[in-house]
């Protein structure tokens, strides 16, 4: 399972039959600094996450768990989308130029119910 950012979304009108339903996003990977990787990922998608939000990613038979269907032909799906991350690099032990990363979901008033 990864971190990453949703960077986009992937339509095929012509696709096999056990994915017809489903949707897929564009996934950057981001490593424990929170920075993006050099490779992208298509994932499937039955959470409906949106362009810019982090998202935790399964591979393989976890993935094809998640949306519902373990003979469908996926490698990747979408089964979180995250709402803070809280990261102590010395707990990882990384080599991460940072000590201590945080990073909360931008709420905006209007999805909020606020007035």
């Amino acid at each position: 399972m990864f971190v990453g950012k949703v960077v986009g979304t992937l339509w095929s009108t012509k696709k096999t039959a056990n994915i017809e339903s489903l949707r897929f996003l564009i996934i950057h990977p981001y490593d424990l600094d929170k920075d993006p990787t050099k490779s992208i990922v298509v994932a499937a998608d039955v959470l409906g996450a949106g362009i810019g939000e982090l998202v935790m990613v399964a591979y393989g038979r976890a993935a094809r768990l998640a949306v519902g269907n373990e003979d469908c032909s996926i490698e990747a799906a979408v089964v979180g989308i995250i709402d803070e991350i809280e990261i102590d690099a010395d707990e990882v032990h990384s080599d991460s130029h940072l000590s201590y990363i945080r990073w909360k979901k931008r709420v905006d008033s209007k999805d909020s119910g606020d007035s």
